[in-house]
């Protein structure tokens, strides 16, 4: 992963937090990779994690399927879910936060 900030790449934002992940441009399985890395990294620290998807544009089920992964580390707090994310959580079943 680079330390530039590209529109389709989750990158976090130089200097800032590294308990906290703010995604840009699209997640789908094009960079279900990348953001599965930022994934482990940020959760390689201790205590609460937090996760802002407002720069989010696009996600689809392999984007869902880290978040729900991730989820499950019980210590991932999330802001900026889209409306789009949330419909396709409740068609996926899913109607729990993401947050912990």
């Amino acid at each position: 992963m680079t330390d530039e900030r590209s529109s389709s790449q989750a990158n976090q934002v130089e200097g800032q937090d590294t308990r906290h992940l703010a995604p840009t441009g699209d997640l789908t399985i094009f960079e279900a990779a990348e953001f599965k890395e930022s994934l482990v990294k940020l959760f390689a620290n201790d205590g609460l994690v937090s996760l802002d998807l407002s720069a989010v544009a696009r996600v689809d089920t392999a984007a869902i399927q880290l978040l729900l992964a991730a989820r499950k580390q019980g210590r991932m707090f999330v802001t900026g879910i889209s409306d789009d994310l949330l419909a396709k959580l409740n068609q996926l079943g899913f109607t729990d936060s993401l947050s912990e």
